[in-house]
């Protein structure tokens, strides 16, 4: 069994090479470019196993529409 581990904002940002504060406004747009959070207390937090499948679930998406503009060129 994994070990999830709730992270705060400060560790999502190293973790995608993002501000804090560009996170924090996606967050307040609720935008679909950021993983699931989840509010403790007065605490936003992210789950470290679904950030990884989120990051995982983008790399094979981006992967799929390069391989169709690939088959597309050709």
């Amino acid at each position: 069994m994994q070990l999830r581990l709730l992270q705060p904002t400060s560790w999502l940002s190293k973790r995608l090479g993002l501000s804090v504060s560009t996170i924090e406004k996606l967050r307040a747009q609720g935008s679909p470019n950021l993983p699931p959070h989840v509010v403790v207390g007065n605490s936003v937090r992210y789950d470290n196993l679904a950030v990884e499948e989120w990051i995982e679930a983008r790399l094979k998406a981006s992967a799929s529409q390069q391989g169709e503009r690939h088959a597309d060129q050709k």
